[in-house]
């Protein structure tokens, strides 16, 4: 068993169209924990799937430098501790041997490097008979099945793209995959006979085929309702936990995030904004993008009726209207009714939300409330009480009810 980490420098990415130069990557550096799993979220054209296909070698890089670190029997080992011993026994050699642009496959004997002529090459895509690129598997929004062969056949075709001849431990290892994928009924149907979950199903089963250490998923569970949504991530986190994977995700869906991930990192026009822990950055962003995608998810933002109504500036007969945010730390004390006595404060609740985030080591709560109240002179050192005792309070504007 075996993972990959992930580490971009400076990663730069151009296209020219029209006669224009546009930039799709600018310094986008990135650091991906050996088996875990990373959200990539984003606005459309952030640079998300263009930073998959450079990673899995679709995709040529125009400056920086991506390394690519192999940690074998990782569980069996030190964890975090050996991986990242294993990228720094190695770092002189890399920095030895990298030539401009290059990407790099750093394991205990060294630091070699991927297809070391891809940017020198005339090729806009790199070589994907290069050994180093095999331990890299993508699952697409589209499942990309070929519709004349079986689910069997779909599954095995990793092997046969080598040329090599599909052996009784090929077929063996199949159909454990489609087991393991809630498939094992469907190896002689064809993909038309196929929901899109049991596509995607059959999708992530191929990707699995040659024991990838890094699956690269864009928009994995796009094109799917809700239920089977949930059934296919439960899916990757099952495999991201039995195989040791180290998964990164492209998603639109908050939701996704909140079910999956470890770590994410946000990109807006080809950077990348903010990246942490999914319990910091959904929780307490800092970004205006990362709030603005938060926004957009239930319980995200006021309704309309009540925003239209909030002004800037107070007036004599107005409200201030707070947004509250708890953590574990404030989620379960009774903060808000203390305050409502000890400080002699009527709030008005105006709308709210309780959720929970998980990462690797623990389930989090984490809950919003926007509420109103009279601006007299206690509320600033209301404000002042909840902040000192874990609350986030942000001041939205002023409200009149007249």
């Amino acid at each position: 068993m075996y993972s990959l980490s992930i580490t971009t420098k400076n990663i730069s990415k151009s296209v020219i169209a029209d006669g224009q130069t546009r930039t799709i990557l600018s310094d986008v550096s990135l650091t991906v924990m050996p088996s875990s799993i990373t959200a990539l979220i984003g606005p459309s054209g952030a640079g998300k799937s263009t930073l998959l296909r450079c990673l899995n070698g679709l995709d040529t890089i125009d400056g920086g430098h991506i390394e690519i670190a192999l940690h074998k029997d990782y569980y069996k080992r030190d964890g975090l501790g050996h991986a990242f011993k294993v990228v720094k026994e190695c770092r002189v050699l890399s920095d030895n041997e990298r030539e401009e642009n290059s990407i790099l496959l750093i394991t205990k004997r060294g630091a070699t490097s991927i297809n070391a002529a891809l940017e020198k090459s005339k090729n806009p895509t790199a070589n994907h008979n290069d050994a180093k690129l095999k331990n890299i598997a993508m699952i697409f929004q589209a499942y990309t099945l070929l519709s004349r062969k079986t689910v069997l056949e779909n599954v095995c075709l990793p092997i046969t793209l080598r040329g090599a001849k599909l052996s009784d431990a090929h077929i063996y290892k199949a159909h454990a995959l489609l087991v393991e994928v809630g498939l094992s009924d469907k190896a002689n149907a064809y993909p038309s006979e196929l929901s899109g979950g049991q596509r995607q199903r059959v999708a992530i089963a191929r990707a699995l085929m040659l024991d990838p250490g890094l699956l690269l998923c864009d928009e994995l569970t796009s094109a799917l309702d809700p239920k089977t949504t949930i059934e296919i991530l439960n899916l990757l986190k099952r495999v991201n936990e039995d195989h040791g994977v180290t998964v990164i995700l492209v998603t639109h869906d908050i939701d996704v995030v909140k079910a999956v991930a470890d770590q994410v990192c946000v990109m807006d026009q080809g950077r990348i904004v903010e990246q942490g822990s999914v319990v910091d950055v959904l929780i307490k962003p800092k970004h205006s993008v990362t709030k603005q995608l938060l926004e957009a998810t239930s319980g995200g933002v006021l309704p309309v009726f009540l925003l239209d109504r909030i002004q800037p500036k107070p007036t004599a007969e107005s409200d201030i209207v707070l947004k509250l945010v708890f953590t574990d730390e404030s989620s379960t004390k009774p903060v808000i009714a203390y305050v409502a006595t000890q400080f002699n404060i009527c709030f008005s609740i105006l709308a709210g939300s309780l959720d929970n985030v998980s990462d690797q080591k623990s389930t989090h709560m984490y809950g919003h409330l926007w509420v109103s109240c009279a601006a007299d002179d206690g509320i600033d050192a209301a404000i002042q009480y909840m902040s000192d005792h874990g609350v986030g309070v942000e001041t939205v504007g002023y409200i009149s009810w007249n």
